[in-house]
């Protein structure tokens, strides 16, 4: 079974520096409590909601899935989580983020099963929020919950082939890559498409 294809990556959203590698449990040491961890943005805290304070930090979570830290990227968008009322649909949304990202880690330790599970539950909460007509979604988050609940399904499908537990730095093993549209609201450089490789 050939592993899928993996896209080009898009420009960065962010100019913030991206970590010196992508944990993976096993693999590496812990960002914070391994020895030589990397620390990477871990004392930073958010705070109460501020739009363009959360846009920033969803385009940095964007470009560590882009680039290959799924931890990371989980990290960042669980910051803008714990910040948001959890009996919103945002809520949502962020939450099946984090899980899309937490199948890129299983992707790394080796485990499908890990893979499927995190992508159908991502799956889940991007139909939830699909299926209600007064979630905004592009807007604030520049992506909309039908490609990503597409995208999802896909991942699942496709578990098999993208795990890789080569030891290295940084790997790239989703099909994917997001590239943001904010629409009339952007005031960041980047495409306003997506790119897909799952076949």
């Amino acid at each position: 079974m050939s592993p899928l294809l993996i896209p080009p990556l898009p420009s960065r959203l962010s100019s913030v520096p991206l970590p010196p590698y992508a944990f993976v449990p096993g693999m590496h040491p812990h960002p914070v409590s391994g020895v030589g961890g990397h620390r990477y943005r871990c004392d930073e805290h958010l705070g109460t909601y501020d739009s363009q304070t959360y846009r920033r930090q969803h385009c940095l979570a964007i470009d560590l899935l882009n680039h290959g830290y799924y931890w990371e990227s989980h990290e960042a968008w669980e910051a803008i989580w714990i910040a948001a009322d959890p009996a919103t649909l945002r809520a949502a949304f962020l939450k099946g983020l984090i899980k899309l990202a937490a199948a890129g880690v299983k992707a790394r330790q080796g485990s499908s099963s890990g893979v499927r599970r995190h992508s159908d539950r991502a799956a889940a909460l991007f139909l939830e929020c699909e299926r209600d007509a007064t979630f905004e979604c592009p807007g604030e988050f520049g992506i909309t919950p039908t490609w990503l609940s597409q995208t999802s399904l896909q991942l699942a499908a496709a578990a098999e082939r993208i795990v890789d537990t080569t030891v290295c730095p940084v790997r790239r093993v989703l099909p994917f890559v997001i590239v943001p549209d904010f629409g009339s609201s952007a005031d960041f450089d980047s495409a306003p498409d997506f790119g897909s490789a799952i076949e």
